[in-house]
């Protein structure tokens, strides 16, 4: 005898609401060298550390002396959507953008979009032991970079 299990739509609903996404369980921190385009010709490279617990996280971005807080938006297959709000260094950053993360391996794919500009870095877990061998990296647009 076979027994089918049935189940209304608006029980499976409330039962998948309950699970976490895969961006509100992803935690961790992360490093590297981000590379900017825009808004409108410019271009600049600068150091981002993304730190993750679950549905928040920071952003800073150590050489360009800001940063702010991080809260999960949605998930779209493994990448994981924040919006940022810039909470110190108002003059040097762009606040409100949003930033994609997507695992790959024990690094993470991250994209932050915003008033013109977009910007992309693979960053990686050696935080620590990055900032021991390297120093910060200060931005510069396409005119000081000669």
């Amino acid at each position: 005898m076979r027994c089918l299990f049935a189940m209304s739509a608006p029980l499976l609903a409330s039962m998948l609401m309950g699970l976490p996404a895969l961006g509100q369980t992803l935690s961790g921190e992360w490093c590297g060298e981000a590379e900017q385009i825009g808004p409108g010709d410019h271009r600049s490279r600068w150091s981002a550390t993304l730190t993750l617990k679950g549905p928040t996280g920071r952003m800073d971005y150590p050489s360009l002396d800001c940063g702010g807080t991080l809260l999960f938006e949605r998930v779209d297959g493994s990448v994981s959507f924040f919006r940022e709000r810039i909470d110190y260094g108002h003059d040097r950053c762009i606040d409100g953008g949003l930033i994609s993360v997507e695992p790959v391996g024990a690094s993470v794919h991250w994209e932050w979009s915003g008033s013109g500009a977009n910007a992309a870095a693979m960053l990686t877990p050696q935080c620590r032991l990055q900032s021991l061998y390297k120093t910060p990296h200060i931005s510069k647009s396409n005119s000081e970079m000669g």
